[in-house]
């Protein structure tokens, strides 16, 4: 009960950045994100580090009118949105919603203002729905259940067992299935609330909600666990002669329904990562799913010594499999070592690595200390390992909770190459503006150019650029550094060396004559 009790409370930890969850991550706007333009933009550029596909576009005007832009073209990582004529003087939101390579919804807003700035336009807070949220997570907590505990449970039967199971084992694996089952086709439902960006409540409208689920690659997925589920169901009413290939062909199905769509499945190489999604979901699902039979078989005589000794024999393939293949994953998604305790992907993967040690500890000791004493007679063994292997399923459930919450929290990868994105910035006054963009450069150092521009949006012809980073909370000192003329009005600063990320005070100093100097200042969030 401890176990799941933590794996609740670190969930309830995570739930409230529910906002800046996106595995897809916008690294560019044209224009950029705050900007002040002369003239109203025909259109309007998004780009992402990774390709994306559009689900809702809204532009939200100064007086608060919302208006669904249509005709979005998505060029595998960029969007091109028109925008409509006539736009009038004032600051403008965008929000947008669009679909990441894993199946994920993604969204954001940026703003941008047309010959001057007015107050941010009525009704473009971005609410997060905290109960969608939850029940996505029990979703998807129920699906893998059924996948690993149901389908594993049906194919250890068939395979292991070989025998009749108990009344008890079957009803416990069939719970199981049906309510993977009911969790597979409402998690599409889910799917299609949060990819739309509506409320909860809206899971009832099939024709625009659930289609919108199926169409994202989660849809894929929601298909096959569903259809796989139904298999096993089957499985469990057949006879034995057709009860090994249905078992086998569901358990088969729970590879393929992870494999299908994911972060992990979506990382590159794919040639690599989904083969290695799909293996490890199998080996999982016979691991966890042998657990409740053997559990049940072991409570009670008889005891079946030689069912315990071909799941002994086999069990060490999975758990190699298990091991290689979740290694061989971690790897691609963090990265880096210090991704394991600066993000939020690497806490919840070291809480599960500490999880599977222990389960593989507990099979350690069920294998070499308790199953040699079973097949001797000893009936206190059986019922130790009953209870071991029930405190497994537990201990599962929790590795299972933490792995639904990575729908939440995206993987280092990503991070990192947004990270390693250029950082674009707006400054604009009534005297002078600057279109600012930083780029990270191979040496760690980062690159900063600056076009200055004066109150008409022309070039500005200015003698000498002064930069000034602040970060006055870390009481690192002000960065001072002098900009070179590059041509026309554009500036540039070569290894800027930004060591903590966060949000920095940008302050350019613009002389424009001997007698004239002009100041102007804005924040910037610079990524680690």
């Amino acid at each position: 009960m401890r176990a799941i009790g933590f794996v609740v409370a670190l969930l309830a930890a995570l739930a409230p950045a529910a906002g800046a969850f996106a595995h897809a991550s916008l690294i560019r706007s044209e224009p950029t994100d705050r900007a002040v333009v002369a003239q109203a933009p025909s259109m309007l550029a998004l780009t992402f580090n990774e390709p994306v596909s559009p689900l809702v576009v809204r532009l939200v005007s100064p007086t608060g009118e919302a208006t669904d832009l249509k005709d979005v073209v998505a060029n595998d990582a960029r969007l091109m949105i028109p925008l409509p004529e006539g736009l009038t003087v004032g600051t403008y939101l965008l929000s947008w919603r669009v679909i990441s390579a894993d199946g994920h919804p993604v969204g954001g807003a940026l703003t941008f203002s047309v010959g001057q700035r007015s107050g941010r336009p009525s009704g473009s807070e971005l609410d997060l729905d905290y109960r969608l949220r939850w029940a996505i997570l029990a979703a998807k907590l129920m699906l893998y259940v059924g996948l690993c505990v149901g389908i594993g449970g049906t194919f250890y039967a068939a395979w292991i067992a070989i025998e009749p199971q108990s009344l008890r084992t079957r009803t416990l694996i069939a719970t199981t299935l049906t309510f993977g089952f009911l969790a597979a086709v409402m998690s599409v439902g889910l799917q299609g609330i949060d990819a739309l960006g509506l409320p909860l409540s809206e899971v009832k409208e099939p024709r625009v909600v659930w289609a919108s689920g199926l169409a994202t690659s989660y849809g894929l997925s929601a298909v096959i666990a569903a259809a796989a589920l139904i298999i096993g169901l089957v499985t469990l009413r057949t006879s034995a002669k057709y009860g090994r290939l249905f078992s086998l062909l569901a358990l088969l199905g729970a590879g393929a329904a992870l494999a299908a769509s994911g972060h992990a499945s979506a990382a590159e190489p794919q040639f690599l990562t989904r083969p290695a999604v799909f293996a490890h979901v199998v080996a999982v699902a016979f691991w966890i799913g042998a657990l409740v039979p053997l559990a049940v078989a072991m409570g009670l005589p008889p005891r079946r010594p030689a069912e315990l000794m071909r799941f002994s024999r086999a069990i060490p393939i999975a758990l190699l499999v298990t091991v290689a293949t979740g290694i061989a994953l971690a790897v691609i998604q963090v990265k880096r070592l210090d991704a394991f305790w600066t993000t939020n992907y690497g806490l919840v993967l070291s809480a599960k690595l500490g999880a599977v040690a222990v389960l593989l500890a507990l099979a350690a000791v069920n294998r070499y200390a308790l199953t040699p004493r079973v097949v001797r007679g000893n009936g206190t063994a059986a019922r130790r390992l009953a209870g071991s292997s029930v405190a497994e399923v537990l201990i599962a459930l929790v590795v299972f909770g933490l792995v639904a919450s990575w729908r939440f929290t995206p993987p280092p990868r990503a991070l990192l190459a947004a990270a390693e994105a250029a950082v674009h910035l707006h400054i604009h006054t009534d005297r002078a503006m600057a279109d600012v963009t930083i780029e990270p450069e191979r040496t760690g150092s980062r690159q900063i150019t600056v076009t200055v521009l004066d109150s008409q949006f022309g070039p500005l012809a200015a003698k000498e650029v002064t930069l000034v980073l602040a970060k006055p909370a870390t009481g690192i000192e002000p960065l001072r550094l002098a900009a070179k003329h590059v041509y026309c009005a554009t500036w540039r600063l070569d290894g800027v060396s930004i060591l903590v990320p966060g949000r920095w005070t940008v302050r350019f100093g613009i002389l424009v004559s001997d007698f004239e100097k002009v100041v102007i200042e804005d924040h910037i969030d610079l990524p680690r």
